[in-house]
């Protein structure tokens, strides 16, 4: 009880920092919240919930395509967190019905789903869509699962394990990863499975590009929404004997990283490289509690 209320304390001393459409998001997701401690069913279809109904003012799904390419970036991210807050119980039922990190919906029906961020819809294949059926091409994704003690905090005995990395825009040549890479000095955390980078910091190094169509999906992570996309990054680490292990993984661009939850836990974290890296770079990794160094070993 007590760790709930010192949560509860922190959300509520930080609630004059949210921007007004931050606040209106809040409010749907607390309506939503009310309504399922009410005992109500899930929708067979995407409809809005009872909270959310009353603030719906349009049905998203009917807005045609060619009123969607004439709106402005906020407009669309606005749409998209619209989207979340009103049918997010609908979005994560038939993520789990697919058995899938994303589903593609147009007009209300699901028109493609992934089992992996790999395929994961590019602007050309939104732009595809939407010219096909006419209206806006939807793409939601599953939460990502990010085992973190609620509001834990870094005491002086206490450390983070770190794993550092490089990287670089997919078409850049595993050869130019250490003399153009942008190295970043990451977290190693194997209870995420996803590789989670600041958005901004991509974007500004060339890494990363804004998108026509894609947006940004919403989720909560230790109480806090954050937003994100998932996109294809050349990721590589060097060994103990200076060997460049790297691939290219499907991370999960993080939007306004330094005021995200993803920093609460580590105010200095740069980022975050989950067991997906582990795996698919098929490292050998050893942790030295007593140096507070992390080996990775050669083949």
């Amino acid at each position: 009880m007590e760790t709930k209320n010192s949560t509860l304390e922190q959300v509520l001393e930080t609630i004059d920092d949210f921007a007004p459409d931050e606040l209106d998001l809040i409010e749907k997701r607390l309506a939503s919240a009310r309504e399922k401690k009410n005992g109500s069913k899930a929708p067979d279809g995407p409809s809005p919930s009872a909270g959310a109904r009353v603030a719906a003012t349009r049905d998203i799904f009917a807005i045609t395509f060619d009123e969607y390419l004439a709106m402005s970036d906020e407009a669309r991210d606005a749409i998209q967190e619209e989207a979340y807050a009103n049918y997010l119980d609908w979005i994560d039922q038939t993520l789990k019905q697919h058995h899938a990190k994303w589903i593609l919906v147009c007009g209300r029906k699901v028109v493609e789903s992934g089992p992996t961020w790999q395929n994961y819809p590019t602007d050309e294949k939104l732009q595809a869509i939407g010219e096909q059926y006419g209206l806006i091409p939807f793409v939601f994704a599953a939460a990502p699962m990010i085992e973190e003690s609620d509001w834990a905090r870094l005491s002086d005995n206490d450390f983070y394990p770190s794993l550092p990395i490089v990287v670089a825009a997919k078409e850049q040549s595993p050869h130019d990863l250490v003399d153009n890479g942008l190295a970043i000095e990451a977290d190693f955390d194997t209870g995420s499975p996803d590789v989670l980078l600041n958005y901004e910091q991509l974007l500004e190094q060339g890494i990363a590009k804004r998108q026509r169509l894609v947006r940004f999906n919403t989720r909560f992570h230790l109480g806090y929404h954050f937003h994100y996309y998932p996109h294809p990054v050349l990721v590589g680490v060097i060994t103990e004997g200076g060997k460049m292990i790297s691939g290219i993984i499907n991370v999960l661009c993080v939007r306004n990283w330094a005021k995200s939850s993803f920093c609460l836990v580590n105010r200095s974290r740069q980022a975050l490289v989950g067991r997906n890296a582990l795996i698919e770079l098929e490292l050998q990794i050893k942790l030295d509690g007593g140096r507070r160094v992390t080996h990775v070993l050669d083949d």
